[in-house]
């Protein structure tokens, strides 16, 4: 399933994430309103909440379907296709990860390398026993990975009112989650530590599939065409609303900044809609340029070979010269065009024998 637009935005987000992880956030002042408001629509917070979304309306749009056309969901076969589409350009990156460990080029952690290869990484602690800088960026693809499991599950077992239930249940969790989580005090080696001065709690399953859901529920939304959703997203006003959501970092008082990526999941998922509905549009034409759109198309391995060489910041040791920019970019974009061309395009025609 094509929807002509989105590769435009996968681009859009991929290269808010490599601005944000070359550290461009360190020229604003700390705790100024630029750096806490304005910096975070233009940041990487922003385009993973973005890619969230769209992984949640597509994964869900595709499923409904298969549903449509055949009468079943195939778990099996979508598993299957989940495997082909993520793991390919994910092991040269777990090599690679492996060699530069060997070689002293990056901090040895093993145990990160175990637990970002499981999908896990989203819950490892801050210590360095677990984390590098390098392996950091796999907690989104962890929580992917969770997401597809939980919402399988849900559609094999239960009907579309049910599914609509849960995803509403499930974001009221995200919510308290987001509020509580943080200030749980846990007990290590007799000293107490707020539950977020040890785990990246916002990163957990719990509240980070938050923009997912909102994905999936506006794909049941719009392809069930509630109250005539439909016709309702074609609309201007429809897309300007969406963009008031997404720009929400800019109005937001600070007791609600914690729950932004709800919000940042709302207003993409709303220009989703838009877009679907708006296929002709001059802004679907833009989204649709050669260069925008092929940076889309190979954004899923960009994501993976900018952790490998931008990393998440400037200040991260060791470090060595592919790790310095401008070249740490540059070999980003090399390394994900060689894994697209070479290696995923082949997996991606395997794959489709599990339609």
């Amino acid at each position: 399933m094509y929807i002509k637009g989105f590769d435009g935005l996968r681009c859009y987000s991929i290269l808010l994430v490599i601005v944000t992880h070359l550290g461009v956030a360190h020229y604003f002042e700390e705790g100024s309103y630029i750096r806490n408001h304005v910096f975070y629509f233009f940041s990487g917070a922003a385009g993973v909440n973005l890619f969230f979304a769209i992984s949640g309306y597509l994964i869900t749009s595709l499923i409904l379907q298969e549903i449509k056309k055949t009468g079943m969901f195939n778990i099996r076969f979508f598993f299957i296709r989940r495997f082909l589409r993520l793991l390919p350009p994910l092991m040269p990156f777990f090599i690679a990860i492996f060699i530069f460990m060997k070689l002293g080029f990056i901090r040895e952690t093993m145990m990160g390398i175990m637990l970002s290869l499981f999908y896990l990484f989203n819950f490892v602690p801050k210590a360095k026993a677990f984390w590098t800088a390098e392996l950091s960026h796999t907690w989104s693809l962890a929580v992917e990975e969770q997401f597809y499991i939980l919402w399988a599950a849900i559609f094999k077992f239960f009907r579309d009112f049910q599914r609509v239930m849960i995803i509403l249940f499930l974001l009221i969790l995200c919510v308290v989650a987001t509020k509580l989580l943080p200030s749980i005090v846990i007990n290590i080696t007799g000293k107490n530590y707020r539950l977020d001065e040890v785990f990246f709690v916002t990163r957990w399953t719990i509240p980070a599939i938050g923009p997912i859901l909102i994905g999936a529920l506006s794909a049941i939304v719009y392809f069930s065409n509630w109250k005539n959703i439909q016709q309702t997203s074609k609309g201007f006003l429809f897309g300007f609303l969406s963009f008031v959501v997404f720009f929400s970092p800019f109005y937001l008082p600070g007791f609600l900044m914690p729950y932004i990526n709800l919000f940042h999941g709302l207003g993409s998922a709303m220009l989703l809609l838009w877009i679907t509905s708006n296929q002709n549009s001059i802004v679907i034409t833009f989204l649709e340029w050669k260069p925008i759109k092929y940076i889309g198309v190979i954004s899923y391995s960009v994501y993976i070979w900018q952790g490998f060489f931008v990393r998440t910041g400037q200040d991260m040791l060791p470090k060595i010269w592919v790790h310095e920019a401008p070249q740490n970019v540059v070999f980003s974009f090399i390394m994900a065009i060689i894994s697209f061309e070479l290696l995923e395009k082949r997996f991606l025609k395997f794959k489709k024998n599990f339609k």
